[in-house]
């Protein structure tokens, strides 16, 4: 009565282990496979290498081109004020990779020494031809006169080369000569911030109004009202 249940038992012995190694064949299988995808990437990573390389040659070749291009230019050694004549002592020069067309060169000193500044120009700024009139104070047709103001006869926080003013006769109160530039302001101090005690001006004007301010400036009967500020000079 035994033997057929002990066959039985063996049969499904034997059906576990075959499915016990077919399972292991499966796992071994797939294990065998694991290792294959580092090898697929190597060729990815390799040519991404390459291409790096590549490019940072490209890129310190560039570099040394642009640095082998360099040309000397003009900087300001100290800050220049608007309607200030540019001297030698201003000027100093600097190894530039820009390409704008306005920028001066250091072998063009000698035709920036004596011209006029149009605008303020900082130290350390690189001159460009915009900031230079192209031509010589006072100009064709123009004069420029000086007058004494006392305080109260300009705006109290005072004028600086570029502004724009209109003269008045104080007798009359007419505006006896409109929107002229003034190419230099002092303060009677002295000092930039204290214009209480007055002031003297250098006034860019057409040259048939020239004799008629200078006297009144001479009568002290004029006053001047500020019309627009830091105009580049010559634009007035």
């Amino acid at each position: 009565m035994s033997q057929p249940q002990d066959g039985r038992v063996a049969r499904r012995r034997d059906r576990d282990a075959r499915g016990l190694s077919s399972t292991r064949a499966r796992r071994g299988q797939a294990e065998s496979r694991l290792p294959s995808a580092p090898r697929e990437r190597r060729p990815l990573l390799a040519a991404l290498a390459v291409l790096l390389i590549v490019g940072g040659a490209l890129l310190a070749g560039l570099l040394a081109t642009r640095a082998d291009h360099r040309v000397e230019v003009l900087v300001a050694a100290r800050t220049v004020r608007a309607g200030e004549v540019i001297t030698g002592d201003d000027l100093v020069s600097t190894p530039v990779s820009s390409t704008l067309d306005t920028l001066i060169l250091a072998s063009q000193t000698e035709q920036v020494v004596g011209r006029t500044a149009r605008v303020e120009i900082a130290k350390g700024q690189l001159l460009d031809t915009s900031q230079l009139l192209a031509s010589s104070l006072p100009g064709d047709g123009s004069q420029v006169v000086g007058i004494s103001l006392e305080s109260g006869r300009f705006p109290a926080g005072g004028l600086a080369a570029g502004d724009v003013v209109d003269v008045v006769d104080t007798n009359s109160g007419a505006v006896t000569v409109r929107g002229v530039q003034v190419l230099m302001a002092v303060s009677t101090s002295g000092s930039d911030n204290d214009w209480t005690s007055g002031c003297v001006l250098s006034l860019i004007v057409n040259e048939v109004d020239a004799a008629a301010l200078a006297q009144a400036a001479a009568g002290g009967s004029i006053a001047v009202v500020l019309t627009a500020s830091d105009q580049p000079i010559g634009e007035g």
